[in-house]
């Protein structure tokens, strides 16, 4: 069997790159960066959709550890407070955790041990798979990585007596980050370095990838948290993970920052495209329902939708504050002229806002 690895500080992974290797891709990711946060700053529709982007984010990061669901099917069983499916729950628990993590560094401005334990137990918590009990705090038996097809172990992180000071020494790092560096690079170099402690028994890689956004939010190189990687980074899970392993075995940090950077860029792209369409789907359907009505009240009803796509009645009087005859009527209205949809129950409709789950 592997020994454990011995990591450095994270301080030390700086010593090995070559800013020269990679400067065209870090020019690239840090311009479309600063026109996605401008597009997305400046969106009338940013605030109602980003639940529904936090949710594909969740799903995508999920699936990277063998959730199977789909956006849909998370959607729904949201809408309904359903939580007997593992698969959706742990979708669910991505998403809280996130945005608990994006609240305390509001509250506070700074990372802590505190903040990231608490993380993982909001994401382990309740019915959902998991290879532990031990949640909301850090390993105390050595763990490993093993290929999931030929069951070889491929890594084995740091002895668990390590796990402590390692991530002291990251916690202080992500409120401290390197002068004269990037942030992106820091990003990339905070990434690599927790997923190498592996500080967890379980769930290391969704908060991993939780802490890039996280972490860029809070040195302000964006507004808010509102970066979606995952699922670039699904598409690429197998280039992902020996990326990351090459790093510990040839010390090939040029290449895992080039990567990441590739990934910003492409997202961003991706992201401010789909920011710009929504943006024309409000648009077009708030002049078709102030054509349909002018009542304020089929307004209310409908943004609804835009925070998350399928809805019951229920979900969206709690969410308005309006009566369940007032609801119903303005469903009705909506179903009527073929805004939302609803499925053929006689009672207790789900209602599908289908132009919006295209572009999500």
């Amino acid at each position: 069997m592997l020994e454990p690895f011995q990591a450095e500080n994270i301080e030390d992974a700086f010593k090995r790159i070559d800013k020269t290797t990679f400067v065209d891709e870090l020019v690239d990711s840090i311009s479309r960066l600063k026109v996605y946060s401008a597009v997305l700053k400046r969106s009338i529709a940013r605030e109602s959709c980003m639940t529904s982007m936090y949710m594909k984010e969740s799903l995508h990061s999920s699936r990277m550890e063998t959730t199977r669901t789909s956006l849909q099917n998370s959607l729904e069983k949201a809408a309904l407070d359903d939580d007997s499916d593992k698969d959706v729950n742990e979708v669910r628990n991505y998403f809280a955790a996130t945005r608990y993590g994006r609240e305390y560094l509001m509250r506070t401005g700074v990372f802590s041990e505190e903040m990231l334990l608490e993380m993982h137990r909001i994401l382990l918590s309740g019915n959902v798979h998991r290879t532990t009990e031990s949640i909301g705090c850090y390993r105390t038996e050595q763990n490993f990585i093993q290929n999931v097809n030929s069951k070889e172990i491929t890594f084995v992180p740091p002895e668990a007596k390590q796990v402590k000071p390692l991530m002291d020494n990251l916690i202080s790092f992500m409120n401290n980050p390197a002068s004269g560096e990037r942030n992106l690079v820091n990003a990339a170099v905070i990434h690599e370095q927790f997923e190498t402690i592996h500080p967890f028994a379980d769930g290391n890689g969704r908060v991993g990838r939780m802490l890039i956004p996280l972490f860029l939010f809070k040195v302000r190189e964006i507004e808010m948290p509102w970066l979606f990687l995952s699922e670039a980074i699904e598409k690429e899970k197998f280039r992902y993970y020996k990326m990351l392993n090459d790093v510990r075995t040839n010390g090939a940090w040029n290449e895992w920052i080039k990567f990441f950077l590739g990934i910003v860029d492409r997202q961003c792209v991706k992201y401010e495209g789909n920011i710009q369409k929504i943006e024309e789907l409000y648009g077009s359907c708030l002049k078709k329902i102030t054509d349909i009505s002018s009542s304020r009240l089929l307004k209310q009803v409908f943004t609804c939708f835009f925070k998350s796509p399928i809805k019951n009645s229920r979900s969206i009087e709690r969410e308005t504050g309006l009566s369940n005859t007032t609801v119903n009527r303005m469903l009705d209205k909506l179903t009527a002229n073929n805004i939302v949809f609803a499925d053929e129950k006689k009672r207790g409709n789900l209602y599908y806002f289908y132009d919006l789950i295209e572009l999500l």
